[in-house]
């Protein structure tokens, strides 16, 4: 059997207990109807943690709301589609890309140059008019003009052609690289809105934390003062309850710096919140909606860039052999002058002709250019079988997280419920005056840790369902 304990510690404890019945204005508390009657045979109730005084703190206050707060998924998308920086520089280089392919179609189609000039003679001399028989000015008029037009129409260009070519395939992949964009800027307003509300739920937990550790501090106080506790008991508790204090100024600032996040993945500068209209445990569903899930890592987009990029240098290489052929244009001319010309004796002229144009020798830039195009080849190459090689990977990270994100879950709840228990048995010995306070904070602190990292592992579910799902996916923005 274990022994009593002494008449003053027993003494003690039970006027400890005494002042806690108490109100926190001091008044007595109002006693209690008595109930019946229980059977001296009855089985003795199970200890009941009592009820401790309700504790004023500033810092218990929530985290106030951000001034602009997300409503929908939907209102999330029309955001991003219009002020995401990443999709807008995605489609400015589709545009790029559409004017380098009528640049290229420009070389094999025909072209039509309008000429003008009027020539004024300074200088004159003298000269006999035969027909007059009289001394001039020569030249005569002395101010002369001409203007005409001249057609060049491409006979032969396949260069020119296959150039064309080229940069279709180049705008195909930049199509294809706004594809992928999408999909990275819908991943980071998923994950910014679970980061948003994960801090916002730590927020909240970490200012549970320092409420039960302030009623912590308050009871050592109030034992102190009976002589049930000494200042060490005390000190301990101020720790404790600073260092949830602490907590709740890391945690304050996770939720602005997420908020942050979230704002800036939706295109703003300013911080967003997240309404509870978003539901979380919705949100892989709700993201689900606007892509769709590819049945192996060779037709995700960013995949099917890289090899668009490979065809691209593919056909660079081949276009410099284009290079080595001759082109033949027809031209045609048709001037005005503003005397008879001596060719014709009239004031206009029209000819046709054609022009055959070989470059025989360049000084060897053409095999220069075969060997650059070369290098980008085999760069190209490489490049695709690192994303295949990091699509692979990552899809197989992501379904496997999913799976660890719940076995981190159910450990934690574990470890949650254990700390719980722990922390209420460690209360209740020490209203009894049979623990110690150093039971009390330590349990109290194991039992916030728990809290806090529940609160994570079940958000940590979330962004692993999201990962899996955007990891393999085409997303419509």
């Amino acid at each position: 059997m274990r022994t009593p304990p002494t008449a003053a510690f027993a003494a003690a404890a039970v006027s400890a207990a005494l002042l806690l019945a108490l109100p926190a204005t001091g008044q007595p508390a109002t006693p209690e109807t008595p109930g019946p009657a229980v059977p001296s045979d009855a089985a003795a109730p199970s200890p009941v943690e009592p009820r401790l005084p309700q504790i004023s703190d500033p810092m218990l206050a929530p985290v106030p709301e951000a001034r602009r707060v997300l409503k929908s998924w939907q209102e999330a998308l029309g955001m991003v589609r219009s002020r995401s920086t990443a999709l807008v520089s995605a489609r400015a280089q589709i545009m790029s890309a559409q004017g380098a392919v009528r640049q290229a179609l420009s070389q094999a189609l025909p072209t039509l140059t309008g000429t003008g000039n009027v020539t004024h003679h300074l200088i004159k001399g003298q000269g006999f008019n035969l027909i007059e028989g009289t001394v001039t000015s020569i030249p005569d008029p002395a101010t002369t003009w001409n203007a005409g037009l001249n057609l060049r129409v491409p006979v032969f260009a396949p260069l020119a052609w296959y150039e064309h070519k080229t940069a279709k395939f180049a705008a195909e992949t930049n199509r294809l690289s706004a594809k992928e964009a999408e999909r990275l800027a819908l991943a980071a307003v998923a994950d910014a809105i679970v980061g948003v509300v994960t801090a916002e739920r730590l927020a909240e937990v970490s200012r549970v934390s320092l409420d039960s550790a302030l009623s912590t501090l308050d009871l050592n106080r109030r034992r102190a003062q009976l002589g049930a506790a000494s200042a060490v008991d005390v000190l301990r508790a101020e720790q404790e309850a600073a260092s949830s204090r602490a907590q709740i100024v890391a945690t304050d600032e996770g939720v602005r710096v997420a908020r942050e996040a979230l704002g800036l993945a939706l295109g703003d500068d300013q911080a967003w919140g997240v309404t509870q209209g978003i539901r979380i445990d919705s949100l892989a569903r709700d993201a689900g909606s606007s892509c769709r899930i590819e049945q192996s890592v060779e037709t995700r987009p960013d995949i099917l860039a890289a090899r668009a990029e490979v065809d691209v240098a593919e056909r660079r290489v081949e276009g410099v052999d284009w290079a080595f052929w001759p082109t033949v244009d027809a031209v045609s001319s048709l001037a005005y002058f503003s005397s008879e010309t001596f060719t014709n004796g009239k004031q206009y002229t029209w000819t046709i002709g054609g022009v055959l144009t070989w470059e025989l020798y360049d000084g060897g830039f053409r095999y220069g250019t075969r060997q650059v195009a070369q290098g980008a080849l085999l760069d190209s190459r490489q490049r695709l079988t690192h994303a295949k090689r990091t699509a692979q990977l990552e899809v197989t990270r992501a379904m496997r997280s999913v799976r660890v994100a719940e076995a981190n879950l159910a450990v934690s709840e574990r470890s949650r419920e254990i700390a719980k228990q722990s922390a209420d048995l460690s209360r209740i010995a020490f209203l009894n005056g049979s623990g110690t306070s150093f039971d009390l904070v330590d349990t109290a602190r194991r039992l916030r840790d728990a809290e806090l990292d529940l609160a994570i592992k079940e958000f940590d579910i979330v962004r692993a369902r999201l990962t899996a799902l955007l990891a393999l996916a085409t997303c419509d923005i």
